[in-house]
């Protein structure tokens, strides 16, 4: 008997490690955390990648050029691995919803998160075309690097570029 309880204990060892990870995401405090590094698959000289992680939502990165952006992304990297829990993006070019509509706004993005032993974890996000934070929660352990690949856009037109104010980390503490 004994030995039954031992193996079912050991098959089902992977399932209780994640329930506990769970609890532990959902009564844990949250703390931001600041990249490293940032950098993007391109640039506008005005609007380099590092806007994307200033702490403001007045000012964004945009790729070098205008119109179609999907495949663009801008990637963040983290000083040590973390428990990364949520992402937050800000969309567009201004929280104000005048300036908001000026430039195209991610719509759809692929989010790969890599962890130290270079494993990743990808997840496929729908944000809202408005002003302001969109949170999701992410649960990956020992996360080093944060890639958000855009997918799709809102308002994209041969003459805006495409706009992200700000991008936020959230780990547990």
């Amino acid at each position: 008997m004994l030995c039954v309880l031992v193996a079912v204990g050991y098959a089902f060892r992977g399932e209780a490690g994640r329930a506990l990870e769970a609890v532990r995401d959902r009564t844990s405090k949250t703390e931001q955390m600041h990249a490293v590094k940032v950098t993007a698959s391109s640039a506008g000289k005005q609007h380099p990648a590092t806007l994307a992680v200033d702490g403001t939502t007045d000012k964004y990165w945009t790729p070098a050029l205008p119109g179609a952006a999907e495949g663009e992304y801008l990637e963040a990297a983290f000083a040590e691995p973390v428990r990364l829990l949520d992402l937050v993006v800000h969309p567009g070019s201004s929280p104000t919803a005048e300036k908001f509509l000026t430039q195209a706004r991610p719509s759809s993005l692929l989010i790969t998160v890599t962890s130290k032993d270079g494993r990743t974890t990808v997840r496929t996000v729908r944000l809202a075309d408005v002003p302001g934070g969109q949170r999701f929660h992410l649960a990956v352990s020992d996360a080093v690097r944060v890639r958000l690949t855009v997918q799709g856009v809102y308002g994209g037109r041969a003459d805006r570029y495409l706009a992200f104010a700000e991008v936020e980390f959230f780990r547990r503490r």
